[in-house]
């Protein structure tokens, strides 16, 4: 399995971050997200250490951060890439669940970190809650010239989702999926193609119905995420689609690793990332 989302560098797992990383020996990895600035070198913290799974790190700022950077932060942001040149650029995007940053100061952040991903040849992660229909817009000038784009948690309409598709987006479903009233991620769940398909948690956040919490924490009243309830999401989006959990685990596995840039490998360690270095 391939936790396609995850913010394990986020201060409320720093206590049980030990405990997280141990439950998620089963993964095979994680694609780890930054959101601004400021979390980028915990982010940098984790990729440089010992891990039982594979960690892309992502480095982008995140649309609810959009506000207010440093007037340095796009030479900052590349040099986070060309330190990590396995790292994707990522979480950025468009989000319509928060009025603190206006929709144009998102564009012009969002626009300015496809064009350093484009420049680079990096993959990008994106958030579009509640703005699926006006992200599409604005990647349709970038299609073709980023090597992958992945839209994480998804849950727009299915117009959304074929526009999203027809730019050659890659689709992810975190536990969203494992609540019944969630009609149009699981609508999606079901559509995406197999080979634009991938799982995530977005830990902490996005706790699935009957998850095991972050070291029994909670936040703000809710029970932290962790990778190793991506099973949940997993076992749900397979009975959406029909098929057997193993082996949607192994398509969305191969699903990110492409996505990643990560050659494929029969084990889950030892892997080799696109410009072949090796890493464990």
């Amino acid at each position: 399995m391939f936790d396609a989302h995850a913010h394990l560098q986020d201060a409320r797992l720093a206590a049980v971050l030990d405990d997280v990383v141990r439950r998620a020996e089963a993964l095979s990895g994680v694609c780890c997200c930054g959101t601004s600035p400021e979390d980028w070198a915990a982010l940098e913290r984790l990729a440089g250490g010992v891990l039982p799974f594979a960690l892309v790190p992502a480095f982008g700022v995140h649309p609810w951060w959009a506000g207010g950077l440093p007037a340095e932060w796009v030479g900052q942001l590349e040099d986070a890439l060309a330190r990590h040149p396995g790292a994707a650029v990522g979480e950025v995007g468009l989000d319509g669940v928060r009025d603190t940053v206006p929709a144009a100061a998102q564009e012009a952040v969002l626009t300015a970190q496809l064009e350093l991903a484009a420049r680079l040849g990096r993959p990008v992660v994106l958030h579009g809650a509640r703005a699926w229909e006006r992200l599409a817009e604005v990647l349709a000038p970038f299609s073709g010239r980023l090597p992958a784009f992945v839209l994480h948690g998804f849950g727009g309409s299915s117009e959304a989702l074929r526009r999203l598709l027809a730019l050659g987006g890659r689709v992810s479903f975190a536990g969203t999926v494992c609540a019944p009233r969630a009609a149009r991620a699981r609508a999606a769940a079901a559509a995406v193609p197999e080979d634009r398909l991938l799982v995530e948690t977005d830990s902490p956040d996005l706790f699935p119905v009957g998850g095991l919490p972050a070291g029994g924490a909670l936040a703000a009243g809710a029970p932290l995420n962790q990778p190793a309830n991506l099973s949940l999401v997993l076992e749900e989006v397979a009975r959406l689609r029909a098929c057997p959990a193993e082996a949607l685990a192994d398509l969305t596995e191969r699903n990110a690793r492409q996505a990643f840039g990560l050659a494929a490998c029969p084990g889950r360690v030892g892997f080799t990332l696109g410009d072949g270095e090796e890493a464990v």
